[in-house]
């Protein structure tokens, strides 16, 4: 799984003329069983006849404000499929390769509904994967439900399954984030007095309000409650808040630029707080890049880490040969949910939508890449949810994440800073 091989169409289809190339060559199969062709000198085994590839769709920002994430996450699709193809393929369909079809959604929900509705139209797919960002997932998986092709997403939005049957979320919701995040404040201080500064979006206000809901039952006190505008330039009003409080954690609910402008300005207003930073922006690799030793000690949670298994180990040192950086959740999620859909097509034993929903509606898997989650476990429930899904809690500890929480998901011992 070396260098970059994945075959990857933008957005379009295969040229008629190959169209009625494979037509004539499954004609033909059917009328030799498949297995003599008459030539000049008798019958000899066919050779060389592929199996159709399938084509599976991924909708992700390469551009706009959201790109970083989303160039990282077709960077893992392509290693997922990669891997997919040289185990074999799908042998239930004889050995028929993933065929990746990548289109940009550009950052943006409008662009976001009709890239879905053209990949859709505009190609036989058998499933899709993508946002990663909740805001532009909860509009493809509407356009995914009305066409009947099933959507498999790392987005965490509560609100993503509700009145979907063509969804799926093998990783934790964001609801579960929050539980995490003040069990973690927990261990940080036992009278845990938290500020929540959450960026106005799907994901800040959905992880936020579970943060809010949760809180009393934790044991946890919020003394600060305070959107923001997601892509502000000016934290310094906002963290002055903070500071006012008198808050002992804080909880920033943002994506990798913001959060990365909150830290800074915590250093720089001289305000000693610990930090939990979720998920979203905390666990890029470019957020140690730019923050460099202010990282160090910061905790977060995540859906994936890159040390959770054995498999994840192994995702990890690949993802680092292609791209220099460790998988990051949304990267690593990925390359799992690949495994997922290849599991279903499997057993599915059919490229049809209708067929590869049903199959992945019966995934039950605790071993291999398709596993590799947060306790070793996915099965999807009626809504399309993992019923196993759970969250990491994760920590920087010497420019790495790793993982410390809860205690039988934990790599390493929780540093106290």
């Amino acid at each position: 799984m070396t260098g970059d091989r994945t075959p990857v169409t933008i957005n379009n289809t295969a040229p008629a003329d190959a169209s009625r190339k494979k037509l004539n060559r499954r004609k033909f199969l059917a009328r030799t069983g498949g297995v003599l062709a008459a030539g000049a000198f008798g019958a000899v085994p066919l050779r060389g006849w592929a199996a159709d590839p399938i084509n599976i769709g991924a909708l992700y920002p390469t551009t706009g404000s959201m790109a970083q994430i989303g160039v990282g996450c077709v960077a893992a699709a392509k290693l997922a499929v990669d891997m997919v193809n040289e185990a074999g393929g799908i042998k239930s369909l004889g050995g028929a390769k993933l065929n990746l079809i990548v289109s940009d959604v550009q950052s943006d929900t409008t662009v976001t509904r009709t890239e879905t509705d053209r990949l859709i139209s505009g190609n036989k797919l058998s499933a899709i994967h993508g946002c990663y960002a909740s805001a532009l997932t909860l509009i493809a998986s509407e356009v995914c439900e009305r066409a009947k092709v099933p959507i498999i997403t790392g987005s965490s939005s509560d609100q993503l399954n509700k009145g979907r049957s063509y969804t799926f979320t093998p990783f934790a919701r964001a609801s579960q984030f929050a539980k995490t995040q003040l069990q973690m404040a927990k261990l940080v201080s036992e009278q845990a007095k938290v500020a929540v500064i959450f960026e106005n979006t799907a994901f800040g206000t959905s992880t936020s309000n579970g943060l809010k809901e949760l809180a009393p039952g934790e044991g946890v006190e919020i003394v600060m409650f305070e959107p923001y505008s997601a892509g502000f330039t000016d934290a310094s009003p906002l963290i002055n808040k903070v500071k006012a409080s008198g808050a002992n954690t804080l909880f920033s609910i943002s994506y990798l630029n913001d959060l990365i402008l909150i830290v800074r300005t915590v250093k720089q207003v001289g305000l000693n707080i610990a930090i939990n930073g979720g998920s979203g922006g905390f666990v890029m690799p470019d957020f140690y890049k730019n923050v460099g030793q202010l990282a160090e000690g910061l905790q977060g949670v995540g859906h994936w880490n890159h040390d959770v298994s054995e498999e994840a180990q192994k995702v990890n040192l690949e993802f680092k040969k292609r791209t220099g950086e460790f998988a990051f959740e949304y990267a690593g999620g990925l390359v799992a949910q690949t495994f997922m859909l290849a599991d279903a097509l499997e057993r599915a034993a059919s490229t049809d939508p209708k067929k590869v929903r049903e199959a992945l509606s019966t995934l039950d898997v605790s071993s291999g890449y398709a596993a590799m989650a947060p306790g070793g476990k996915v099965k999807f429930g009626p809504d399309g949810k993992n019923v196993h899904g759970k969250p990491v809690g994760v920590q920087w500890q010497n420019a790495d994440l790793v993982s410390v929480f809860p205690k039988e998901d934990a790599r390493a011992p929780l540093m106290k800073t």
